[in-house]
């Protein structure tokens, strides 16, 4: 099963390479979703994560101040991000789920679940959606067995 959890956050950046405006430092109002796939956990009195993929809260916990407060809100990406050669919606959204990989996947309270995806909304009509194939192929999470 998959559930998905949305962040909001402020950023700035600049794509030197592009032809047009995005040219220049500009700013966005981010919608992420991140999307995590695993079964859910059997019912159980004595379990206060049973009944769930996992915990929304769980996922907060963590992502919220190590990724979004850390990294990009209210942030300039080409900064804050320096392993990103691009700060394009398509390299962010698949270096988010890298992220994913490495600090959410197993963690305390996470369980089976893993990231499989990240939609990241750069304005309200435009968006990019990476898994966990793109943040291997673009070199932002190891191979996994």
């Amino acid at each position: 099963m998959k559930i998905t959890k949305q962040f909001r956050f402020e950023a700035a950046h600049r794509l030197p390479y592009h032809d047009g405006r995005c040219r220049r430092e500009h700013g966005h109002s981010y919608l992420l979703e991140l999307t995590f796939e695993g079964p859910v956990r059997a019912v159980d009195p004595n379990d206060p994560q049973s009944g769930f993929v996992v915990d929304f809260g769980r996922i907060k916990q963590i992502v919220q101040p190590e990724l979004i407060d850390r990294y990009l809100d209210h942030h300039d990406l080409n900064q804050t991000v320096p392993e990103i050669p691009y700060t394009s919606a398509e390299h962010l959204a698949a270096w988010i789920v890298g992220w994913c990989m490495r600090h959410v996947d197993g963690q305390p309270g996470i369980g089976a679940a893993r990231v499989h995806s990240a939609r990241l909304w750069e304005t309200i009509s435009a968006l990019a959606e990476a898994d966990r194939n793109d943040a291997i192929a673009l070199g932002y999470a190891p191979p996994t067995p």
